[in-house]
């Protein structure tokens, strides 16, 4: 009882928070499943299904409420996530003559990520490259938008403000993404990884505004899994 107690505290959501970020960290980097990842993926459903922190409702009735903010906070995800975040930062890096260095491109360094993985396994790259996107595709819509908007943000924001609710569960939503490319250790492309933090971090904004507005996770699972594969179609 005292356990879910501080689970369930302020303290407790960042503690857990913390840890899962470095059970991430080293099955990125240690296990022989490294740089995909097991056990992070379980505790982060886990967790929230035990203790019954997130809210659902009625799919019909949300999406049927609140289906012109689903529309334009996918736009906007959109727009963020493969143009701004995306497109006009390998732009940017082009013009620097930067674009192939995976120290500064994510994509590069997705690859590097990709290539590293793929000598490992005995696979070809687009075989690793296609496992993560599988995993993206199916398993973060869920696992982050329960763990991070359904645990974090909802039990913060009980006894918090929506923007420090918002932005400790966007920050850590942030972070772990940048924990993958800790793989290619000891060359960490660490601009690469800031960058895909930036990046999180304003769509994990963009999941929390929804989350307060509707209530229901059914929205932000539906907007994060169309935004994770328009990601992949245009990386094909």
């Amino acid at each position: 009882m005292k356990s879910r107690t501080w689970l369930l505290s302020d303290i407790g959501v960042i503690g857990i928070g913390i840890a899962l970020t470095l059970i991430v960290l080293a099955e990125s980097i240690f296990p022989p499943w490294a740089p995909y990842f097991i056990f992070y993926a379980l505790l982060a459903i886990l967790i929230p299904l035990i203790l019954r922190t997130y809210q659902f409702g009625s799919f019909r009735a949300v999406l049927m409420t609140h289906w012109q903010l689903t529309l334009a906070i996918f736009a906007v995800a959109v727009i963020w996530d493969s143009g701004i975040a995306t497109w006009l930062y390998e732009r940017v890096l082009t013009g620097l003559d930067l674009g192939g260095d995976p120290f500064y491109s994510l994509g590069a360094a997705l690859e590097a990520l990709a290539g590293a993985a793929a000598r490992k396994f005995g696979i070809t790259a687009d075989a690793a490259l296609m496992l993560y996107a599988l995993f993206i595709l199916f398993w973060a819509p869920v696992g982050e938008e329960l763990f991070y908007r359904g645990y974090m943000q909802g039990r913060l924001r009980q006894s918090r403000s929506f923007k420090v609710s918002a932005l400790v569960s966007a920050a850590f939503f942030g972070i772990r993404h940048a924990t993958h490319l800790f793989f290619l250790w000891p060359n960490v492309p660490l601009v690469a990884a800031g960058s895909w933090v930036l990046s999180a971090f304003v769509f994990g904004l963009l999941m929390s505004y929804l989350y307060e507005k509707t209530r229901s996770l059914y929205p932000l699972m539906v907007v994060h899994a169309g935004v994770n594969l328009i990601g992949i179609m245009l990386s094909v």
